[in-house]
């Protein structure tokens, strides 16, 4: 890729801001670039694009799979850190000062901060409309991402980031609709087509912009309650001529972070069953558990509740392995779930077989189970069978959180500390860090 090396440094650069606080930009080097520079020119905004990629997928991403996935029994703790014990254990008790709540609060602010910065600069810099298109597009999509996971944590977050740390907090349908719109621009932007160069010197070959695009807004429609919207942004991302598939891609220097915390630690193992209890334990010979789980692996820390483990495979087997931006079978549940809601319940479950028996999943991900037998004129019992799917097809995707809340709103989640509950909160206490430092942080949830 031309001038990948120096986008790389300058990418580098730009993540050694905050972008949550202004960047010291008084170098005693007078040949360094500053900030406002960097972010003035064409090169400088491919470099932030580059730089949004890599530390996102790294950093961002492993915080976004890390916590809710101890949160939702996903993951099991096998060591006596502190901040994932806290995690495992959840309830009233978890304090904001855990680690295990502001990593994931300062990690995917960070990437929202980049871009943020990279919208600013796209609509501030003289570029060409194809290359506008695509940073914009670019920006707006994981501006939207961080947004979406973040709402899924906490219970208001802020939907932009505030140079003097005092940004204002939004409550979850502000930011759910905020995503959505984002998102909208993003593809409709893209009406203009992206140019060669932008295409060339930012994206990567396992990436596909505008099905990526479609595929979260998708998503949120579905969080939001749009349901008819939402199958229609999912057979968007099915229906395209488009066969690339989004992946993030690791190699030496920038490792899968979730094979980094599992495989090659002694930090968290995945949990056997993916975690699941009672009705929702996988069928036997359902493909996916061979997919994602080895051999046993002992058991969680007793503290932490002591569950029955497994190797950790799929898409964190080793240092190098692509993670998915989205799964294939994600664009299905979706379908399934929105005609579920909107009581079309002959759809949902064509949709929700579609998975089941899905046999040639680009990624491997394949059920190969027979056609669901239950009560398709029971529409709690189907919502409960996509639960279930989800929980399965979309293991440690940072989603379990959300869809647990979703699917189950009436769960009561008790006070007190627990490790085997679906769920042990409902949303996690806001960091002492921004409590100290931004006064407009909300008061924290009872749980």
């Amino acid at each position: 890729m031309k001038n990948i090396k120096i986008y790389t440094i300058i990418g580098v650069f730009l993540m050694s801001c905050t972008l949550l606080t202004a960047c010291d930009t008084d170098f005693e080097n007078p040949n360094n670039p500053t900030e406002d520079v960097v972010l003035g020119t064409k090169d400088g905004l491919f470099a932030l694009a580059t730089g949004i990629r890599q530390y996102y997928s790294v950093f961002a991403l492993r915080q976004i799979i890390e916590a809710p996935g101890i949160t939702t029994r996903e993951l099991g703790v096998t060591n006596t850190f502190l901040n994932i014990n806290e995690l495992a254990k959840g309830g009233a008790e978890l304090p904001a000062e855990s680690g295990g709540i502001t990593n994931p609060w300062v990690n995917v602010l960070r990437a929202k901060g980049m871009a943020e910065s990279l919208i600013a600069g796209a609509n501030a810099v003289e570029l060409t409309e194809g290359t506008k298109s695509g940073l914009l597009a670019y920006g707006n999509l994981f501006k939207a991402m961080s947004l979406g996971y973040l709402i899924d944590m906490f219970e208001e977050v802020p939907i932009n980031n505030a140079l003097d740390g005092a940004a204002p907090f939004s409550d979850r349908a502000s930011v759910l609709a905020e995503c959505i719109s984002l998102l909208t621009n993003a593809r409709d932007g893209m009406l203009v087509p992206i140019s060669d160069e932008f295409q060339s010197t930012v994206l990567w070959a396992d990436f596909s912009l505008m099905k990526t695009v479609n595929a979260f807004l998708a998503r949120y429609h579905l969080i939001a309650g749009n349901y008819n919207e939402a199958i229609a942004a999912a057979n968007a991302v099915i229906n395209s001529s488009d066969i690339t598939t989004s992946m993030w891609v690791y190699d030496a220097n920038n490792q899968n972070p979730i094979w980094n915390r599992t495989v090659n630690s002694a930090d968290l193992n995945p949990q056997t069953n993916f975690g699941l209890l009672g009705n929702y334990i996988p069928e036997a010979g359902d493909g996916r558990i061979d997919f994602y789980l080895g051999a046993d692996a002992g058991s969680a820390n007793a503290d932490a509740g002591g569950q029955p483990l497994s190797e950790m495979l799929g898409f964190f087997s080793t240092n190098t392995s692509p993670i998915p931006i989205y799964l294939p079978g994600e664009m299905l549940l979706i379908k399934a779930e929105a005609y579920a809601r909107l009581d079309q319940l002959n759809e949902a479950v064509t949709a929700l077989n579609l998975v089941r028996q899905k046999n040639n999943d680009p990624l491997g991900v394949n059920a190969n189970l027979l056609a669901w037998a239950g009560d398709a004129t029971n529409k709690n019992a189907v919502l409960e069978e996509i639960y279930k799917n989800r929980c399965i097809e979309l293991f440690l995707t940072g989603l379990r959180f959300g869809d647990s809340k979703r699917f189950h709103p009436d769960f009561a989640v008790p006070s007190a500390a627990n490790t085997t509950n679906e769920r042990n909160r409902n949303y996690y206490p806001y960091p002492s860090i921004e409590r100290e430092n931004n006064p407009n942080t909300p008061a924290d949830p009872l749980i």
